[in-house]
């Protein structure tokens, strides 16, 4: 194997581990909200544990990045493409954060009232999914358009946001909720939020590696 050959094997290892951190992560979110909205502690409990393995891939994927860039000390388009990686596994790290969080939500409940369902909640978690998944299908394919699109995206997570943020008030006004699953639904709501920004720094990185832009300023 050439040397160059060898290179793209390591780079192609690291996009890699890159889709299973992601995978990890998309998978969490959705088993902690669902253990949120239906008051499942052992759910809960299994996905904060599974926050380890997101933590591992991290770490993993930062070593290996370092060590191609002490090893093969990469320019241009490839060392673009290394920053990038440990921009995003950092990214990504943090979402897998939030979606333990949002578990650790249901143990502070545990023994609540009857759930106040809002189905904005859902669909948030729904579209931070698909913000994630394409921002990854993005890097893997250098693809700009759809790096944007995750970007775009954003505003439909926000949207969701700000009418979870009315529902609550309002079934707050009318006795309708528990004051303090009120409360609890609002945090969650919020790393919801968070964790489409998240997607959207992932998506913004992917554009660097292409370009050498970061949100429209040349870096290298």
């Amino acid at each position: 194997m050439t040397y160059r050959a060898q290179f793209e094997h390591e780079l192609e290892n690291l996009k890699l581990e890159l889709i299973k951190m992601g995978d990890a992560v998309i998978s969490n979110i959705k088993d902690g909200l669902k253990s949120f909205l239906t008051m499942d502690t052992a759910l809960a409990e299994s996905t904060i544990k599974k926050d380890r393995l997101v933590n591992d891939y991290e770490k993993q994927i930062e070593k290996q990045c370092l060590q191609i860039i002490l090893k093969e000390q990469p320019v241009a388009k490839d060392l673009r493409l290394i920053t990038a990686i440990l921009k995003m596994i950092t990214d990504l790290e943090r979402i897998g954060d939030h979606a333990a969080d949002i578990s650790k939500m249901t143990i502070f409940m545990q023994g609540t009232p009857k759930p106040f369902v809002i189905i904005q909640m859902r669909l948030m978690t729904e579209a931070s999914q698909k913000m994630i998944k394409k921002a990854l299908d993005s890097f893997v394919n250098s693809d700009l358009v759809l790096a944007q699109n995750v970007i775009d995206d954003d505003d439909e997570v926000d949207q969701y946001f700000e009418e979870v943020k009315k529902i609550v008030a309002n079934a707050i006004r009318n006795n309708e909720i528990d004051a303090d699953y009120a409360l609890y639904m609002m945090m969650v709501a919020k790393y919801l939020e968070r964790i489409s920004d998240h997607a959207v720094n992932i998506g913004e990185w992917v554009i660097f590696s292409i370009l050498g832009e970061h949100k429209h300023d040349v870096i290298f």
